[in-house]
């Protein structure tokens, strides 16, 4: 009788963490879908160096309002420094609303000049919006100029 007492008690406390981990993936993908949603209302937005409201945008003040103003998370201002937050992930493992990193110009740089935001991923191949120098856009991690500046990627979403 007392063995079955715990392998229930254990079984209700496997039941109870698998439907914590799913209930916080499902938040996590209700946030993602919010701000994929709320982001795209800005596709054609111009460029504004030092941009961060919707008359003007760069990269890093696109993805910082776009985060606050969907679903209230708190970003740093610039590039260089929303790259230092959230957890790294693989290529291979984004979601949308994850945090895509570039170099800048200067392609041989290491440095990160550069960030959008996964709207769609599949096996290593996404694709992003951000605010390119043409303004607010959606495109593919495949395409020419962005192919070859890819730097790495950051996961928020999950980690606030």
């Amino acid at each position: 009788m007392k063995q079955l007492i715990y392998i229930t008690f254990f079984a209700i406390l496997l039941t109870g963490c698998a439907t914590a981990k799913q209930t916080a993936q499902r938040k996590s993908e209700r946030e993602a879908k919010e701000l994929i949603e709320f982001a795209n209302k800005y596709v054609g937005t111009r460029y504004a160096a030092g941009g961060t409201t919707p008359k003007g945008f760069d990269c890093s003040g696109f993805v910082q309002y776009s985060f606050k103003n969907s679903i209230g998370y708190s970003l740093p201002r610039t590039t260089k420094e929303q790259a230092k937050i959230g957890t790294e992930v693989k290529k291979k493992k984004l979601n949308p609303g994850d945090l895509v990193f570039f170099k800048g110009k200067n392609d041989k740089s290491k440095d990160i000049g550069h960030v959008g935001i996964v709207t769609k991923a599949n096996k290593g191949e996404f694709y992003f919006i951000h605010a390119a120098s043409s303004g607010v856009q959606v495109d593919n991690s495949k395409s020419g100029y962005y192919k070859t500046r890819y730097v790495k990627a950051q996961r928020i979403i999950g980690n606030q």
